[in-house]
């Protein structure tokens, strides 16, 4: 049995070019710190490499030994970046052997032996009641099996494996209820047509011939269909929560809540022309939302169709929604006011009435939509015209201090990522939460998607948020971010319209969280609300392990 020994405080090494900013080059595979503890393996070998830790704190002893670090109440997982680029997290790997002297046997899951060659990264993380104590970082190489070739390397998450062998026996044990349920259908189908033979009823078609059509044309209902699909949906929607379930007992909850904002209304100003989703789309967004956040965001449109500006819409069809959003477990985290009427527009009808409106007519949309105190209402979003204007300062003000009044909701305002930091400080103060609408950009690079110049980009960002939370102290919500499944968006984020040319298949939003994570600046924020709706399952599950603390 390989033994690897760790001293808990010199767990250290130097930080590779990339951590440093400095390159994409991430190699640790010539760290003497890392390479100190050494494991290899032959590939397909599970079982049979067992490793054997010892750990130790750094101190020592009055004779000069080192003291075991205790290790009551903790556990160890393994985590592992792949020579194939996929990556491996278990849990459930350890085995107590003595945990006061610091000393337990590690047994790795069959995924960690599915391909050869180096892993690019690989570590033990031990924690506690849900926080990370220490990461242990080793060199893992994987000799080739040449002969035997039965394990297909995946992405692997332990306890997903569980639920999903768990989820298996229960289809099987569905499908033999479904089985009986379906031979007494038939058993009494045959009684009744039985009976009506006896009786002289002349049948056309008999059951047996009716299950001879279905056999040879594969017939299926469009009621049957449905209901199947109805039922599928519900075991898939069960399995996704119970997945983030145990994610969450062992990993503890993410830092910021995630929600998505749902676009159920549209104004266009050129054309004055107001749009809205019927209460079925509204469910349909709803429950694609429900596979990768916590919650919702509701955007409300306020304009002038006629003679005042007002909440336009059908707002009781807008109540049916967030109703249905919290049947599917979404809370409602924030109603968004965006006004895309001109300055020109708004001077014209007058500057004191154009406030006056808006505080009457959002107040009484809150009120009709029954809004709960947890409910944050951001208005003037990415009004910079009006709010870093020290004309307007004091309606800005008012306004603000009239809603919290009325709603008696938390109040604040949405910037766009240029002119976060110019408005009055009235206004910040005023303001309960600052919200940032932030799409960094990155330049195109071959229809590629640099990681690193992703991670970098959303870094830049930090300097301001650091600098609001140190004069205002006001919690920052990341309000607004996303971007469409395209290389080209690249370049302009917040852009709706990059056409499909340049589709990544799910790339470049996986990319675009991963670096949002990655970058540090969540640290700072207080909620995520993510603009376009994610399509790339592989970035719904990063979300949904960023909102489940598995990663932060």
């Amino acid at each position: 049995m390989l033994t690897l020994k760790y001293i808990i405080g010199q767990d250290q090494r130097k930080l590779t070019p990339f951590e440093l900013h400095e390159g994409d080059t991430f190699d640790l595979s010539k760290d003497p710190d890392v390479n100190k503890n050494k494991v290899q393996a032959m590939q397909y070998n599970s079982g049979m490499d067992e490793i054997f830790l010892e750990l130790y704190e750094d101190q020592k002893d009055n004779t000069g030994a080192l003291i075991p670090f205790d290790l009551s109440g903790a556990n160890i997982m393994f985590e592992g970046w792949k020579p194939d680029g996929k990556y491996i997290v278990d849990p459930d790997i350890m085995t107590p052997i003595s945990l006061q002297q610091g000393q337990c046997r590690i047994n790795l899951p069959d995924q960690a032996f599915a391909v050869y060659g180096s892993y690019k990264q690989a570590f033990f993380r031990i924690y506690r009641d849900n926080k990370s104590i220490a990461t242990l970082e080793f060199t893992f190489n994987i000799r080739a099996d040449m002969v035997q070739g039965q394990i297909k390397s995946v992405d692997w998450i332990g306890p997903v494996h569980e639920i999903l062998e768990k989820a298996k026996e229960d289809y099987e044990n569905h499908k033999k209820s479904l089985d009986d349920a379906v031979s007494n259908a038939i058993a009494e189908y045959t009684k009744e047509m039985n009976t009506l033979k006896a009786l002289g009823v002349s049948v056309d078609t008999s059951l047996s011939g009716l299950l001879q059509k279905i056999k040879d044309n594969n017939l299926f209902t469009q009621a049957e269909a449905d209901a199947f699909k109805q039922k599928i949906q519900e075991q898939l929607d069960k399995a996704l929560t119970k997945v983030d379930e145990k994610l969450a007992s062992v990993f503890g909850k993410g830092q910021n809540p995630v929600a998505l904002s749902v676009y159920w209304t549209n104004w266009d100003n050129d054309k004055r022309q107001y749009t809205q989703f019927s209460v079925d789309q509204m469910k349909t967004s709803i429950d694609g939302a429900a596979n990768y956040v916590q919650g919702i965001v509701v955007p409300l449109r306020l304009e002038n169709d006629g003679n005042q500006f007002h909440v336009l819409g059908n707002l009781a069809d807008i109540k049916q929604g967030i109703d249905y959003a919290t049947s599917k477990g979404l809370k409602l985290m924030g109603i968004k006011i965006h006004c895309v009427a001109t300055l020109e527009q708004i001077n014209n009808y007058g500057m004191d009435n154009f406030f006056n409106d808006y505080a009457n007519s959002v107040s009484a949309a809150c009120t009709s939509l029954s809004l709960t105190t947890d409910t944050k209402l951001t208005i003037l979003n990415e009004r910079w015209d009006l709010v870093n204007e020290k004309t307007y300062a004091d309606k800005v003000v008012k306004l603000i201090n009239d809603l919290k009044t009325a709603t008696k909701l938390s109040v604040g305002i949405s910037f766009v990522q240029q002119y976060l930091g110019d408005a009055q400080s009235s206004v910040y103060s005023a303001c309960d939460f600052i919200g940032l609408n932030a799409y960094p950009t990155v330049t195109d690079l071959k229809r590629s998607v640099p990681f690193a110049l992703i991670a970098s980009a959303w870094q830049q960002v930090a300097p301001i948020i650091q600098s609001l939370i140190a004069l205002y102290h006001k919690p920052i919500y990341l309000s607004e971010t996303g971007i469409e499944d395209n290389y080209e968006a690249l370049e302009d984020p917040s852009n709706w319209n990059v056409g499909s040319q340049y589709n990544s298949q799910g790339e470049v939003q996986y990319m675009y969280f991963k670096g949002l994570f990655a970058s540090g600046i969540l640290d700072y924020t207080s909620a995520v609300w993510i603009w376009f709706d994610v399509t790339s399952t592989k970035a719904q599950a990063l979300i949904r392990q960023y909102a489940n603390g598995v990663i932060n």
